[in-house]
């Protein structure tokens, strides 16, 4: 499979996690919303796999302004491009409380992954790849989601988004940690990650699949870490055999489409804040 191909199979499952609030000293709103971080949907209920520090300043913001970004497919109509980005409430989150390891082990205390439950069902999704031997250094990876979140989709003009998609970068894998080994416990990526691609997808050039999940960097360097696949797999599974959610009222991604897409663009509802001077 082509590298397009992949991108454009993986680009439906990858969302952004967002913050209504600006700080009221500007008085005037971002031409978009400052992103915390990126997910990725893994079961089509509505379940994202995102960073545990993604969680933890999603968890900040207060309630009525944190969301999920979803960024639909475009579709022709009439001979019209139609795209936009949805909007959808945070239901609730599942962390990794405790982790033990039947070995000598050399990665983090607790991997820097959990999950998300966001209202909104009937989603594409992503598969992870927890299979051994699949980490090897040299292996041609991408990723793909929103670094820089501070400054999020607005190149040209401030005043407006001009772009609506995630950004997708290449690269190898430059290690793998502690050692070249079946199962690793980390690897890292000689790709320059920023704050707001935490939680992107790490994904083979030939195959859709995550093989892990991006977590952590060195400012200013293209060393870039992943907490792996085989991880991510068995906190999945652990997750989705304690999780019954009520979907009664809880609409599908084409229901929410085919709602809005015709009425067009809507305005952005902004929560200001007051941000206490520093003399």
């Amino acid at each position: 499979m082509k590298l397009t191909d992949v991108i454009r199979k993986v680009t439906p499952a990858v969302v952004a996690f967002g913050s209504r609030l600006f700080p009221t000293e500007t008085n005037i709103p971002p031409g978009f919303p400052r992103i915390l971080g990126t997910g990725f949907i893994v079961d089509e209920r509505g379940m994202v796999l995102t960073n545990q520090h993604v969680i933890d300043e999603i968890e900040k913001i207060p309630t009525p302004a944190r969301f999920v970004m979803l960024f639909p497919e475009p579709s022709s109509v009439e001979g019209q491009t139609m795209f936009g980005v949805i909007l959808r409430k945070i239901r609730a989150v599942n962390c990794i409380t405790s982790f033990e390891s039947s070995g000598p082990y050399f990665g983090e205390a607790k991997p820097d992954f959990g999950f998300v439950q966001i209202d909104i069902q009937g989603l594409p999704t992503m598969n992870i790849c927890g299979d051994s031997n699949i980490l090897e250094v040299g292996l041609e990876v991408a990723t793909l989601g929103f670094p820089m979140g501070e400054v999020p989709l607005t190149p040209y003009d401030q005043g407006k988004a001009s772009q609506i998609s995630a950004f997708a970068r290449r690269g190898i894998i430059s290690s793998v940690l502690p050692c070249a080994c079946a199962d690793p416990h980390g690897f890292s990526i000689d790709i320059l990650s920023e704050g707001g691609a935490s939680g992107s997808p790490i994904f083979r050039t030939d195959d859709p699949r995550a093989i892990g999940i991006l977590h952590a960097c060195f400012s200013g360097a293209p060393i870039t870490y992943g907490v792996p696949g085989h991880f991510l797999e068995a906190g999945l599974k652990l997750v989705k055999e304690a999780w019954h959610p009520d979907l009664s009222n809880v609409p599908t991604l084409v229901q929410v489409i085919e709602q809005d897409r015709p009425e067009g663009p809507k305005g952005f509802d902004w929560t200001t804040m007051k941000i206490p001077r520093q003399d």
